[in-house]
C-alpha cells in the first residue's frame, strides 16, 4: 500500500478557501460602504451613535460567521492534506 494525497481535493479546498475569503471582504467592504452612508444621513451625534452600535451587532456577528466557516474550510483542508493510503 502506498500513501498518496488526492491533489484535486487539496486545490478544491485551497481554491474553496479563497473564494470564501474574497466573499468576506466583498462583506466587509459593503459594510463599511453602509456604515459611511448612514453616518452622512444622521441628523445628529445621538442618531449616529444610535445607528452605529445597532450596525455593531450585525459587525460582530458577520466576524463570527466568516470566523466558523474558515476554521471549517481549514480543517477540512488539512485533512485532505493528510496522506491516504491505497486499498
Amino acid at each position: 500500500m502506498h500513501a498518496f494525497l488526492d491533489l484535486d481535493r487539496v486545490l478544491g479546498g485551497v481554491a474553496l478557501l479563497a473564494l470564501h475569503e474574497t466573499d468576506a471582504l466583498h462583506g466587509h467592504a459593503s459594510a463599511l460602504c453602509e456604515r459611511v452612508i448612514i453616518a452622512r444621513q444622521a441628523r445628529s451625534w445621538r442618531q449616529l451613535l444610535r445607528e452605529q452600535r445597532a450596525l455593531q451587532a450585525r459587525t460582530r456577528r458577520r466576524f463570527r460567521d466568516d470566523h466558523a466557516i474558515r476554521i471549517e474550510l481549514w480543517q477540512g483542508l488539512l485533512r485532505d492534506l493528510q496522506p491516504r493510503r491505497r486499498r
